[in-house]
């Protein structure tokens, strides 16, 4: 059976310092100094991202491969609908339930598909006055997932 012995001092590398557990101030003070460092970590990031945004917004392309590292931009606008009130006014703009049913999907809830909204106000301006009435593009943060590959 082996003892384990608890330590009493902890190393944080993010702020190079070793903390006597039992020194309350010097815990007081290196949780201040991890929310600082939080705070660069969280800045520097975020415009790292930003970078990354930028060249793809300039690549035409949301995946950026670079030598040895893959960067997949995420976010920027999402279109939102009211797929209940676009239902109800395709059908009150004289298309048949069938096609207002494969426009706003039925699950639990109703879904737009977006791709079948885009056919139907393309082919006739009450659907597309009828979608548009319900549909608004909101902001989405900006995320970039990175993957190292392997040599």
């Amino acid at each position: 059976m082996t003892d384990t012995v608890e330590s009493t001092e902890l190393a944080i590398v993010g702020i190079g310092e070793l903390v006597n557990l039992e020194d309350g101030a010097a815990c007081a003070r290196a949780i201040d100094a991890i929310r600082d460092l939080e705070w660069q970590l969280r800045a520097a990031k975020t415009e790292l991202t930003r970078a990354l945004v930028h060249q793809s917004q300039q690549a035409g392309s949301k995946t950026l491969r670079y030598e040895g590292v893959e960067a997949v931009v995420k976010g920027g606008t999402a279109t939102e609908f009211d797929s209940e009130a676009i239902y109800l006014d395709l059908l009150a703009a004289g298309m048949s339930e069938q096609r207002a049913g494969e426009i706003v999907v039925e699950t639990v809830s109703r879904k737009v598909s977006a791709a079948e909204a885009k056919r139907a106000a393309a082919a006739n301006p009450a659907y597309a006055e009828a979608i548009s009435r319900h549909t608004r593009v909101v902001e989405t943060p900006f995320t970039v997932s990175v993957s190292l590959k392997k040599q």
